[in-house]
């Protein structure tokens, strides 16, 4: 039997970008699932904005897209990205809460291109990833991952 999962955006979100990315939750969710069935479903419920200062903050590291505590139910993200940088950023900080040690490269190049496949049945392009929010905007900038 299929889980029904409860997952709340906080009010700064775009509306329209939250109802598209929602369409894309049972299939989102089943893979997550499938992937990491030690989480039992247990995958935070609550997304928040990121503050315009966390966003600039991020950014000097090559990120700014969102972030996560392993111990909490939530996640942060960027409203101003893309409704296919909400999807990418919120699976991204979702697998650290289910691969709590795995690196930024892991996430980005191996574990998010998963997921995107078992969702979307295409592979992931990571230059268009990149372009949504996903590791590094250009090889050698901030602590995160460039995959090729």
């Amino acid at each position: 039997m299929a889980r029904t999962y409860k997952l709340h955006f906080d009010d700064c979100f775009d509306p329209v970008k939250i109802e598209k990315l929602s369409r894309l939750l049972p299939r989102t969710y089943a893979a997550l699932d499938e992937l990491a069935p030690w989480m039992k479903g247990k995958w935070p419920t609550r997304v928040h904005c990121m503050s315009d200062g966390d966003i600039v903050k991020g950014r000097k590291k090559g990120a700014g897209h969102g972030y996560t505590f392993h111990d909490g139910n939530e996640v942060w993200i960027n409203p101003h990205m893309t409704q296919e940088g909400h999807w990418l950023v919120l699976v991204h900080e979702f697998l650290h809460h289910g691969f709590p040690d795995a690196t930024e490269p892991e996430i980005n190049c191996t574990l998010v291109p998963h997921v995107y496949k078992q969702v979307f049945g295409k592979k992931l392009d990571p230059a268009w990833a990149r372009q949504h929010g996903i590791g590094s905007p250009v090889e050698g900038v901030g602590d995160r991952s460039f995959c090729r």
